[in-house]
């Protein structure tokens, strides 16, 4: 009787082992062959290919002399800047500005670069808020210049040598990403490096194409 109860009790550790080590390697085969890790709620919220999910109000890395504005998550984080005008700022509010981005690169060669990146109520208030604000930069008496990669609303400050003070070298353009309206603004350096306006705008839409 005894070696049969020994014989059963070594049965029933053998089934346990098997259940956990069964267990163990279905885990295992769960997290592609990797150990588990200490709590799976620890684990990130990733992207495509295992990268962290991107912002959807994507900005361009301008790299030189970047200033770090990662405390703007909202439009009235924006405010607080005070580099809007206030018809500008009306426009925003009444089309329901809400989360916002900006970055400003300060040391390029040819001058500071500002872009923002604001949501709005939805695809249609960023269209028109878009073409508000294009309105208004020609209201402030800049001038209207060609497209610049498909973008069209497109304007820069008008050089009148006999306006004092001199106005500053400055190229604005606005476009929409669904319902995300962005601002690109360079602040250059001269007038004739204006021109460098397409370019830095190229590389803002890389990271966030023009859809409007």
């Amino acid at each position: 009787m005894g070696e049969v109860r020994t014989r059963t009790s070594t049965l029933g550790a053998l089934s346990v082992v098997g259940l956990l080590a069964a267990v163990a390697f279905g885990a295992w085969g769960l997290w592609g062959g990797q150990p588990l890790p200490a709590s799976a709620r620890n684990v990130p919220p990733t992207g495509e290919a295992g990268r962290l999910a991107a912002d959807p109000l994507a900005l361009a890395d301008f790299d030189s002399g970047t200033e770090s504005y990662d405390y703007v998550r909202a439009f009235p984080d924006m405010l607080r800047l005070e580099f809007l005008n206030p018809a500008e700022v009306a426009v925003y509010e009444e089309e329901g500005a809400g989360a916002a981005r900006m970055t400003v690169s300060s040391k390029r060669p040819e001058g500071r670069v500002l872009v923002a990146v604001i949501r709005m109520a939805d695809r249609d208030a960023a269209l028109r808020a878009a073409d508000r604000l294009d309105e208004l930069q020609l209201e402030f008496g800049l001038e209207r210049v060609p497209p610049e990669h498909g973008v069209t609303r497109v304007t820069r400050v008008i050089r009148d040598l006999d306006v004092q003070p001199a106005p500053r070298p400055t190229a604005r353009g606005y476009y929409v990403h669904r319902d995300l309206l962005v601002r690109v603004e360079l602040n250059a350096r001269s007038f004739d490096l204006t021109s460098e306006f397409g370019r830095l705008l190229a590389m803002q839409l890389q990271v966030l194409p023009a859809d409007g």
